[in-house]
């Protein structure tokens, strides 16, 4: 098809953001069926450009993001408390996962649940010592995951603890673990359930927590982990935790 043709095709076709795409391929088609015989053979080379300080900015890309940049800042740069010191995660348990699991287990009422267990790889960032902003907490919990309250059976739980000896520990609040060799033994007194304050996402068999199948019950809380913690530092002056032997080896 001659390529003149084809251009009455799009003469009167109005380009959108739905089918710009479109009219790009069909074009390259085109011109690849125009342009070139099946036999001729078609040289295709490149370069790597590296993504550095050296290259000059774009002022027209700036200033089209430089108004949504300043709007985002002004929200992400708030500080809501201050930190006396530098927290970071470790196993089998830290003063930021403690800090962390603790909050979760506050905004629930306490008679609902036994105890909170969240993951270890959930803990996307550290918190410096000094302001803490709401940055910084995006930072630390970028995801949207929402805690709920999973009832499991005894047998369930007894999965649970050997998940967490095995993995090495995960954030833990109203619970200690020692660990003698095989015998795991723990501080709750329980009848023949277990109620966890948990995240959707382990709650659904996210990183292996399989344990959670087959639950008695599943009650959401319609709270976002970030928002519990955004919200908690809003109303405190200075972040207090620290390391309480949550989980004991001997």
């Amino acid at each position: 098809m001659p390529l003149n043709t084809n251009y009455l095709i799009f003469k009167n076709f109005k380009p959108s953001s739905n089918n710009i795409i479109f009219i790009f391929f069909v074009s390259i088609s085109i011109y690849s069926c125009v342009s070139h015989s099946s036999s001729e053979k078609i040289s295709v080379s490149g370069k790597s450009i590296s993504l550095n300080m050296s290259l000059d900015s774009d002022s027209l890309i700036y200033q089209i993001y430089a108004p949504y940049k300043k709007s985002i800042d002004s929200i992400m740069d708030i500080v809501l408390c201050y930190s006396p010191e530098f927290l970071e995660k470790s196993k089998p348990e830290s003063a930021l996962s403690n800090w962390i699991a603790d909050v979760c287990m506050i905004s629930v009422p306490k008679n609902n649940v036994d105890f909170c267990l969240l993951n270890y790889g959930g803990i996307r960032s550290s918190l410096p010592k000094g302001e803490i902003t709401t940055k910084n907490i995006y930072e630390l919990m970028p995801f949207e995951n929402e805690l709920v309250i999973v009832e499991i059976p005894i047998l369930n739980f007894e999965e649970a603890l050997n998940y967490l000896s095995e993995s090495n520990g995960h954030p833990i609040s109203g619970i200690k673990l020692n660990f003698n060799g095989k015998k795991i033994s723990h501080s709750l007194k329980l009848d023949s359930s277990v109620r966890i304050l948990t995240s959707d996402y382990l709650a659904n068999g996210g990183d292996k927590m399989y344990f959670f199948s087959d639950s008695i019950s599943y009650k959401k809380t319609n709270l976002k982990i970030r928002n519990i913690l955004l919200n908690y530092c809003e109303h405190i002056d200075t972040i207090q935790t620290h390391k309480d032997q949550r989980y004991s080896y001997e």
